[in-house]
């Protein structure tokens, strides 16, 4: 009898130590609005009411985990999916639906004193500058992400480094392999790097990303990403032809420097990004200078206002041609840690600034509900 209590007792010890070395979290987020959306060109538009997803955030559901290996090395994994949440379909990155299992993140690492490694696919580094200081809470409507030149920022078949934070400062290196290379063609490829300095109120980021098409891999710039206002759009607008794929060896650069600094009756954050697009083969040589301001307020105790300006003004051969600018207004209200109800308006203009007239417009008017699990 006194074997057995103390075998229950060893097997007992194991279990709760092998618990304390490793987990393993099921987590998640579902977000819903119900709004309209008109969009317009040249005046003439159409209204549409929708029940739709990812107001303030994508839904997805994921599962992460660490072991304490010893020796401060931990081993470390995420798996990470988007859905839709009007019509249950799979969402992803590349934008058709179930293609990919993970679509949002899929990786394994190793972290410890050194920093930390993340292998599969992963957020860039730009990417991770980027959301820290955006308008409107980092949030899918934020102005910025309604106006910009769209880029990749879940490269995959990367390899990714965060460094440790020296008093304040930190960084990290992404770097996607196409793995397409052909007997003709180099391979695609994806550069990212970021470097941050973020102490008590102040944040201020350094990003520079490299998209290099290869025979598959291409470059995020020309995709119709944007609701409105991207690169290939405005293009066509102005009577050119859209560029369905860059050339093998084509490049589109970023850089982005922006900061926040939360002075406690409100966070103010801004931000600057060039891009630069090159392709001789196809004549392609597009720029875009872009700007954003922001606020968020805090009302009361659990309310929160948001406030965004963006602008891209684009370039073709030394010659402005296009500017897309918009602004997003977001109210937050929680009924909880874990459960938002909101409200969004944002409007978004593309103009062609010589040559053919054009003006298009996209309005959204929404409230939502945003819930954490």
């Amino acid at each position: 009898m006194k074997k057995s209590l103390i075998a229950l007792a060893v097997l007992g010890s194991v279990a709760g130590m092998a618990q304390a070395q490793s987990s393993v979290t099921l987590y998640g987020l579902a977000d819903v609005w119900v709004g309209s959306t008109k969009s317009e060109t040249n005046g003439v538009g159409t209204s549409v009411t929708k029940v739709n997803g990812g107001g303030l955030a994508t839904s997805r559901f994921g599962l992460k985990g660490s072991e304490d290996l010893g020796g401060g090395l931990k081993a470390n994994f995420q798996l990470e999916q988007g859905f839709n949440i009007d019509n249950g379909t799979a969402g992803n990155s590349t934008g058709t639906a179930g293609s990919q299992a993970f679509d949002r993140q899929a990786w394994v690492g190793l972290s410890g004193g050194f920093g930390e490694v993340q292998f599969g696919k992963t957020w860039s580094s730009y990417d991770d500058i980027r959301l820290s200081a955006n308008d409107n809470f980092n949030a899918i409507v934020a102005a910025s992400f309604r106006t910009w030149v769209g880029y990749n920022d879940r490269p995959v078949n990367s390899i990714k480094y965060l460094s440790p934070t020296f008093g304040g400062f930190s960084g990290s290196v992404t770097y996607g392999l196409g793995e397409d290379k052909t007997a003709t063609t180099s391979a695609g490829s994806l550069l990212s790097i970021g470097a941050q300095y973020a102490n008590g109120p102040l944040f201020v980021g350094f990003a520079h990303q490299q998209e290099k098409a290869g025979n598959t891999f291409q470059p995020a710039a020309l995709s119709a990403e944007n609701a409105i206002g991207t690169v290939n759009q405005l293009v066509v607008a102005v009577g050119g032809t859209a560029v369905p794929a860059l050339s093998a060896g084509a490049k589109v650069k970023y850089n982005l420097l922006n900061g926040s600094y939360d002075f406690g009756v409100a966070k103010v954050v801004a931000g600057y990004n060039q891009v630069k697009a090159t392709d001789a083969a196809l004549a392609v040589n597009l720029k875009a200078k872009e700007w954003n301001l922001g606020a968020e307020v805090p009302l009361a105790a659990n309310l929160n206002l948001g406030v965004g300006y963006a602008q891209s003004t684009l370039e073709e051969t030394g010659t402005d041609f296009a500017k897309v600018s918009g602004y997003t207004a977001s109210l937050v209200y929680s009924l909880s840690k874990r459960t938002s109800v909101y409200g969004v308006l944002a409007q978004t203009k593309a103009e062609n600034k010589g040559g053919t007239a054009y003006e298009g417009k996209n309005t959204l008017y929404a409230v939502g509900i945003n819930h954490k699990f």
